[in-house]
């Protein structure tokens, strides 16, 4: 992933950019010649075959369009993650025709005020507008929807007019505090109640509709078990898989473990990718696994939850993730792992 922009015209109370939080420097960009330098980098020594770009806001960079073709010509499949407020339909056609191959966009709620109330602007009526367009024009869109304690019970309504835009894949990612979403992210933390209620409801409306809800950030087997889900694919933190690893790179081209950390292992324009990699604190996070967790069975595949998210409100990763450590009194830990092992895990499908 490559934070390719640092700025947006939203305000989400849940923007986990490390740029956001409290106190944090303004983040700049790099201009163009040296971002597409740092891709070529990123791309030869990585060997990646997706490279997601996202922001901020990548639509706000007005070469947004070359990089895409870039990437493209260099083999390379591309998605965007946008909150849709800028794809009118000439952006669409200039994203598809540049090679944009998926579009994932944010959408947080059926409601019109309350989607616009999350996203701090008054945009809902724009990304209607925009994930019509791409399906209008044969585009492949997916949404992405922040579960938080102020928008859970409306996660079904808001699959229900994904169905009704013609949109078969839904991504939930349970509120990860960080950024700005950090100060007072107690109370945007949905309970464990309302997360089962939406994934029960949510089953049953993707296997009425033919879609499929797949999860983005983990939610932890203890809390919900999400296995009894036929039409729910979980997703866990694959940060130390080789095949699954998703690194970011921040607007100035710093490594980072993941687009939630904020922590950067060094400078892609400046050191090699292998040399990054060996950086301690990349060791120190894979090993990390919270005392709570240590003796659970699921940890090898649960991984102790989101280790970021940890490490920002409580200074390591191998702190309780702090959607368990405010609920973990609910916690129920099972004698056999729910899912066998990894490899069994990802190769049926749950």
């Amino acid at each position: 992933m490559y934070e390719v922009s640092g700025g947006c015209n939203c305000r989400c109370v849940f923007c986990y950019n490390a740029w956001k939080m409290t106190g944090a420097r303004r983040v700049e960009q790099l201009e163009r010649e040296r971002a597409l330098a740092l891709l070529d980098r990123a791309i030869d020594e990585t060997g990646c075959e997706c490279i997601t770009l996202s922001g901020g806001e990548p639509l706000l960079r007005d070469d947004i369009f070359e990089i895409v073709s870039f990437i493209k010509e260099r083999g390379v499949s591309v998605s965007l993650v946008t909150n849709g407020a800028l794809l009118t339909g000439e952006a669409i056609d200039r994203c598809l025709s540049s090679g944009v191959d998926r579009f994932q966009i944010t959408l947080l709620s059926d409601d019109r005020d309350q989607h616009n109330r999350i996203s701090g602007g008054d945009v809902f009526e724009k990304v209607i507008e925009a994930i019509l367009g791409i399906k209008s024009r044969g585009g492949t869109v997916y949404t992405f929807f922040v579960g938080l304690a102020e928008n859970i019970d409306r996660f079904v309504g808001t699959l229900e007019l994904n169905a009704l835009l013609g949109v078969k894949n839904v991504a939930l990612g349970r509120f990860v505090p960080g950024g700005a979403g950090l100060t007072g992210w107690q109370q945007h933390m949905p309970a464990p109640g309302a997360i089962d209620a939406a994934l029960a409801a949510g089953d049953e409306v993707c296997a009425l509709y033919g879609m499929t809800l797949s999860i983005s950030t983990p939610i932890l087997p203890c809390l919900n078990d999400v296995t009894k889900y036929r039409r729910i694919r979980p997703g866990f933190c694959g940060v130390g898989d080789p095949e699954r690893s998703l690194f970011a790179i921040d607007p100035l081209g710093n490594l980072k473990v993941c687009s939630h950390s904020p922590v950067v292992l060094g400078n892609l324009l400046e050191e090699p990718f292998e040399r990054l990699l060996r950086h301690e604190f990349l060791d120190r996070f894979i090993e990390a696994v919270p005392a709570f967790c240590r003796d659970c069975p699921d940890v090898g595949v649960c991984k102790g939850g989101c280790r970021s998210s940890a490490h920002v409100c409580y200074g390591s990763p191998d702190a309780e993730d702090p959607y368990l450590h405010l609920w973990r009194e609910q916690a129920i830990r099972p004698a056999v792992s729910r899912f066998g092992s990894r490899d069994e895990f990802e190769t049926r499908g749950c």
